[in-house]
């Protein structure tokens, strides 16, 4: 997705169909950014890693996105790619909390046993 910037920062609106907030507005649509360029808005396209899923097959990735509890049938498949890796981006969040807390956990007992030591 392309950051569309107006020269007015504080424009509210619609233009060419993309809305704006505060001048910027965002848009992937290439003919409507070509013509933003060219009306003198900068346009600052967002650089996109390669992702795992861009080399599956369509079929591939609805049936990965069952398995992450989503049904993807009917998105098309860069919109599909977004929400695997949201979902990915998600489980990994959430795998980061549960292991920060069996950290703090384990930090805790390890502390409780050096005060019954001392004692």
């Amino acid at each position: 997705m392309a950051k569309i910037y107006s020269n007015n920062k504080q424009f509210n609106g619609i233009s060419a169909s993309v809305n704006f907030v505060d001048g910027v507005g965002e848009s992937n649509i290439p003919h409507l950014l070509s013509w933003f360029i060219e009306c003198g808005y900068t346009v600052i396209e967002e650089k996109k890693e390669p992702s795992v899923y861009d080399a599956m097959a369509y079929k591939e990735l609805t049936e990965l996105a069952k398995e992450h509890g989503f049904n993807g049938i009917g998105l098309k498949k860069e919109q599909l790619i977004i929400e695997l890796v949201k979902s990915d981006d998600k489980n990994k969040t959430q795998s980061d909390e549960e292991n920060k807390t069996q950290i703090d956990e384990m930090e805790t007992n390890t502390n409780e046993n050096d005060v019954e030591t001392e004692e």
